[in-house]
This record gives structure tokens, C-alpha cells and sequence, in this order.
């Protein structure tokens, strides 16, 4: 039976084997975009689906914990053969070191397509494409556009540098562009990011919003040619893996909410702000909708001029 999905988050599970600085591990711990995006998200609006694919090996656990999130899991299949594994070695100043294990044809067999869609999903109000093979992208942004669905789009790095012409055709589908700054620079080879932004959008899309790490994030909105900076939630740093995606999640929930990209880029940067303060994903678990919205509150009162 279908329930009321208003956001979809699209992209990849990973298992991560975490060395911590101090030496100690941490095994098989569930991540990737789709789950970063989804608890992002979920810190603000119900109903939300994950759109991926996982290996036979893959924990009931770890879907039986996103269910108990309030997480959608109809969008998730299971597929034979292993998962995408990942070591990620932790540095005492702050570097990460990732040692893919996985075989890249392995990372795109696992990367959800159009078939992969239950037919509830395109009654959502907005689909999140997190960053996956740029072909998947293109496929389900076309679906999601022609059934009335706002598309936001998020490139994967090596796709910005090795598949332009596919990028920019999917931004034809796409309402709101959020590329990083390492992306957006592969991409046009400027650090100019509002030149960028404005040519980002002559391709389709009203509103490009770079993420520019600790330095929060730039906003243009092609309707109004207009830009707005926003500052990162100021906490303490201790790992920013997943990070961009968690803002994409909450970010798209903002707006489904709210139909406001300013107010929208808040929200994303709240649920951000959770993911930087540990190491891998079981914060973004323990955290709920009054944290959320406690500590937006906080982030609007010291942004109030924004």
C-alpha cells in the first residue's frame, strides 16, 4: 500500500569502514548520499522516500532503521552481488583519505534508474538527485519533470569534470541546480561564482545554489537576478562527510515546505550543521524535528538581515 510521499532522495548506499585519528574503528557502517540526503530531510517534513539500490549482503537492520526513522523505503531494491564499500581514514587536523573497494561498474550497477521508481514516487512535490552516474540523473530527472515534479540536481565530481555535455542537458530538467565549488569551478573553470551561477541557469534552471563548504552557501535566482549568501551554522567540526548532501535533504524539504530557495538553504544549512558534529551518520538518527527547528530559530535570529 502507498503512503504519502512529499520528498524523494535519489542516489547511493555505501558501507564505510571508519579509522578514527585516535586509531580505534569503526566497521561497517552504513552510509552514502541517499542516506545523508533522506536525514537531512526527514528533520522537517514527512513522508519521505529513498530512491537506491543495495547488494544482497546489505543489513535488514539498516532498513529496519530507516523505517523506525520515518524513512520511505519503497524506493529501495535489492540487487545480487556485494555493496559499495568504502574505507575513510581519519586525520588528527581534520583530512580524509578514501580508499574505494568497490569496482566502479559495481557503483553504477547500484545507482537507481527509471525502472527502479514505484509510481507513487511522481505524485512527490520534489525530487533530490544526489550526486551518482550522470546517466541515472538524466533518466530520472526526465521522469520526475514530465510528471510535474520539481527536479533539484546535484553533479557528482568526476561527472563535472569527465561528462559536461551530459550535466548540462540535465539541467534542462532541472529547477534548482546545487553544485559544489570544486564541481561548479570543473564546470566552467572560473571562481567566479556569480558569473558561474548566472551561467549555470542560462541551461534551465531559475535558481543555482553553490556550496562553498565552510563558507556556507551562494544563492541566484534567475527570476529576480538576485544573489544571497548565507554562513554555515557555527558548532564544532568534527567530521564533514556527507555533509553537502544532508544540506541537499534538508534543503529540499525547506522547500517543498516552503516554496522560499532563502528560506529553504536555512533548513538545509541546520541539517548540515548536525552531520559535521560526529563521525559518520548515527547523529543524523539521534536528532529530531524540535532540535531542528530549535536550532532554526537560533540560526534565523543571528541571520535576521538575510
Amino acid at each position: 500500500m502507498s503512503i504519502n510521499v512529499n520528498v524523494v532522495v535519489a542516489g547511493n548506499f555505501t558501507i564505510d569502514d571508519m579509522v578514527l585519528p585516535d586509531g580505534s574503528t569503526s566497521m561497517g557502517v552504513t552510509g552514502g548520499d541517499v542516506l545523508y540526503g533522506a536525514l537531512g530531510a526527514r528533520f522537517w517534513l514527512d513522508g519521505i522516500g529513498m530512491l537506491s539500490r543495495a547488494g544482497e549482503q546489505f543489513s535488514q537492520h539498516n532498513l529496519d532503521k530507516c523505517v523506525a526513522a520515518g524513512l520511505d523505503i519503497s524506493g529501495v531494491s535489492i540487487h545480487a552481488g556485494d555493496d559499495v564499500r568504502n574505507w575513510i581514514i581519519y586525520e588528527d587536523d581534520g583530512r580524509r583519505h578514501f580508499i574505494y573497494r568497490t569496482d566502479p561498474q559495481r557503483f553504477n550497477a547500484l545507482s537507481p534508474e527509471g525502472g527502479d521508481v514505484p509510481e507513487f514516487y511522481l505524485q512527490a512535490s520534489c525530487l533530490f538527485l544526489a550526486a551518482m552516474p550522470i546517466q541515472n540523473q538524466l533518466e530520472l530527472a526526465k521522469a520526475f519533470k514530465a510528471a510535474g515534479v520539481t527536479v533539484l540536481f546535484d553533479p557528482h565530481e568526476e561527472d563535472a569534470s569527465d561528462n559536461k555535455a551530459r550535466v548540462y542537458e540535465t539541467l534542462k530538467y532541472t529547477d534548482i541546480f546545487m553544485p559544489s565549488e570544486e564541481e561548479a569551478y570543473r564546470l566552467c573553470h572560473s571562481r567566479d561564482y556569480k558569473a558561474v551561477a548566472r551561467h549555470f541557469a542560462q541551461s534551465g534552471p531559475d535558481t543555482v545554489i553553490i556550496k562553498l563548504g565552510s563558507e556556507g552557501c551562494l544563492i541566484y535566482q534567475k527570476s529576480q537576478d538576485c544573489f544571497t549568501h548565507l554562513p554555515c551554522f557555527k558548532t564544532q567540526v568534527v567530521d564533514v562527510t556527507g555533509a553537502g548532501d544532508t544540506f541537499g535533504g534538508g534543503f529540499t524539504a525547506g522547500y517543498a515546505l516552503t516554496h522560499d530557495v532563502v528560506t529553504a538553504a536555512m533548513y538545509g544549512t541546520v541539517s548540515a550543521s548536525f552531520a559535521i558534529e560526529d563521525f559518520g551518520s548515527l547523529q543524523l538518527f539521534n536528532k529530531n524535528k524540535a532540535d531542528a527547528a530549535a536550532r532554526l530559530a537560533e540560526y534565523q535570529k543571528n541571520n535576521i538581515n538575510v
